[in-house]
Parts: C-alpha cells; sequence; structure tokens
C-alpha cells in the first residue's frame, strides 16, 4: 500500500476514536508482528468486537471497538463521494474548456428568427 494512503487510512483511523498504542514491550512488538500490516483486522474477544491496524515502520497499533469502526467507514465514504465531487468538477471544467476551441470560427452568430407577414 502506498504511503499517502497509509497515511490517509491511519488519519481517519485517529479520527474515527481508534486508540494508539505503541508497542513497546517486547510480547507487544511479538503480538504487532503476528498481524497482517497495513489491514484493519477484525478481532473476536469474548463478546466483544475489536478492530486492529498494525504500523509496522512506526511500531503501533491502532486499536478501536465497533462504533469507532462504524465512525472510520462514514469517514471513509464522505471521503470517497469529496474525492468523486472534486473528480466530476474536474472533468466539467475541462468539457468547459473544450468549448473554447471553437473560438477559432469566431464570435457566435445570432440568427433572428424568420419575419411573419400579415396574412391578406
Amino acid at each position: 500500500m502506498e504511503l499517502a494512503r497509509r497515511e490517509n487510512t491511519e488519519n481517519l483511523l485517529s479520527a474515527a476514536g481508534f486508540e494508539i498504542i505503541p508497542a513497546n514491550t517486547p510480547e507487544r512488538q511479538r503480538s504487532l508482528a503476528a498481524l497482517t500490516p497495513y489491514t484493519i483486522v477484525r478481532n473476536l474477544n469474548g463478546d466483544e468486537v475489536r478492530y486492529a491496524y498494525a504500523n509496522l515502520e512506526q511500531n503501533i497499533l491502532y486499536s478501536g471497538n465497533q462504533d469507532s469502526y462504524a465512525k472510520y467507514q462514514q469517514f471513509r465514504l464522505q471521503q470517497q463521494i469529496a474525492n468523486a465531487n472534486v473528480q466530476a468538477a474536474h472533468l466539467n471544467m475541462n468539457a468547459a474548456h473544450q468549448w473554447n476551441d471553437w473560438a477559432c470560427w469566431g464570435p457566435p452568430v445570432i440568427i433572428p428568427p424568420p419575419r411573419q407577414f400579415p396574412c391578406r
């Protein structure tokens, strides 16, 4: 996964309320190394559902519950919608600029409506 995408995911996880836990003991480091890096993993601990995301480079674990994961998903969806809106705006802007290519034909000519003559 590219660095920018990882940073974005980690920012969303933090904003959603995931706790950042440093792997500052040998036991935590072993547990962190056992996880799939840079992937959100769902764990069931009794009746409680927990989510974990391991950043091996920074030696930290993002840990969240069901509520924080739901917020993360909501933030992610909002970001996807915002990105789609930006992309649509760029496409519309590019389309508008392409119409300017017709300027070589000169200014638009307004053709008057046909005259109507009264009937006799």
